[in-house]
């Protein structure tokens, strides 16, 4: 599954107001270095991808829920989220 996590659109309010966030280079480190997270090296290879991405990035279906327990252990705000968990659950 491919993902922009430089282009990430994210509703912020109830009116429908809609934001775009370039989230690659944190949720990149976060993989690597901030999470409760270990897996293998090749998880460590798509966090070196998505942190250099400069659009999409193929997320391999076997890191779909490290990803998901990343964006929960670093406290992603909610919107981000339940985009990620949309785009990522197909």
């Amino acid at each position: 599954m491919k993902i922009d996590f430089t282009k990430i659109e994210v509703q912020v309010s109830f009116d429908g107001t809609k934001q775009t966030l370039n989230l690659a280079k944190r949720i990149g480190n976060d993989m690597m270095f901030n999470s409760s997270v270990i897996c293998d090296i090749g998880f460590e290879e798509l966090a070196r991808q998505i942190y250099f991405s400069d659009g999409e990035v193929d997320v391999p279906v076997e890191y779909v829920r490290p990803l998901l327990q990343v964006l929960a252990d670093c406290r992603y705000i909610a919107c981000v989220r339940r985009y990620l968990a949309k785009k990522l659950n197909g």
